[in-house]
């Protein structure tokens, strides 16, 4: 059995004692609560964690109160939330819910716990199923070129563009889309601005009046095409002519912008990035 010593009361420099006590005399009350509730004595919880009758007794009467290592065999042995036990607000732990079920759980001899836990793991993995299984019917991957079109002066592309895998909602794709390609400069405001993402559709032709994606002597462009030319929506820019035989090529045609909320972001992001993770496994 082991014993503690009476610790000696804090004090201020004025001579006044420090709020220890007070936080010894709560705990030595929420103990002394627990263990009556629990139909324990002293000796019987003293016994429990390895400690002398008078020890428990000191705790109870705010004299000394239990080292760290002790406070996680009190709370299991009394069953008492720790925020009780600390004085903390109840909202800081679990709630009453909470508090009631883990309270049921504790009550549950060894091979009775093991079932539920059991039971809990099949419930959590085919729930995470069913969310993985939504997620992907919601999102489809889409492979984003963060340098592919320029709106203003031209930008050259590489062939081997840098890309990744983004996830757009599915409701928000435009019909044939199946890129996306972010606009430099500003050359097609308020259509698409600097900065903004397109979809694009690398395999529909571009028509007369239609957006598109072309690539011009090595250099990528985000324009309207018309007979004259490449044609910018924002004023202040001339049109592109292309003159004959010029390397000329388009890449896709531009099926609209993608809005704010159409991609996956954030902790969203990781969940459904986890969903298609597993469906390619």
């Amino acid at each position: 059995m082991r014993d503690q010593q009476t610790e000696q009361s804090s004090v201020s420099p004025a001579g006044r004692p420090v709020a220890d006590r007070e936080r010894r005399t709560h705990l030595g009350q929420v103990i002394r609560k627990y263990r009556t509730a629990a139909g324990m004595d002293q000796a019987s919880l003293a016994a429990c964690l390895g400690f002398s009758k008078t020890a428990v007794g000191n705790w109870e009467h705010g004299l000394t109160r239990p080292d760290v290592d002790t406070l996680p065999r009190l709370c299991e042995a009394l069953r008492i939330p720790v925020t009780e036990l600390l004085g903390l607000p109840v909202e800081a732990g679990l709630s009453a819910e909470d508090r009631g079920i883990l309270d049921m759980y504790h009550r549950l001899d060894r091979f009775n716990r093991r079932t539920v836990s059991q039971i809990m793991d099949r419930l959590c993995f085919q729930q995470d199923s069913r969310e993985k299984e939504r997620l992907r019917g919601l999102y489809r991957e889409l492979r984003l070129y963060e340098e592919a079109a320029a709106a203003g002066v031209g930008a050259p592309m590489a062939e081997d563009a840098g890309s990744r895998i983004v996830y757009s909602l599915k409701s928000r794709i435009p019909g044939g889309a199946d890129a996306i390609i972010r606009v430099n400069g500003t050359s097609m405001e308020p259509t698409y601005p600097n900065g903004s993402l397109v979809y694009v559709s690398t395999r529909q032709e571009v028509l007369p009046g239609q957006v598109g994606i072309f690539i011009l002597n090595g250099e990528s462009f985000i324009k309207e095409y018309r007979a004259e030319g490449l044609v910018s929506h924002n004023r202040r820019f001339q049109t592109i002519r292309v003159p004959e035989g010029s390397d000329v090529r388009c890449c896709g045609r531009v099926a609209g912008r993608v809005e704010e909320g159409d991609l996956a972001a954030g902790a969203l992001l990781e969940k459904v990035e986890a969903a298609f993770e597993e469906n390619a496994g």
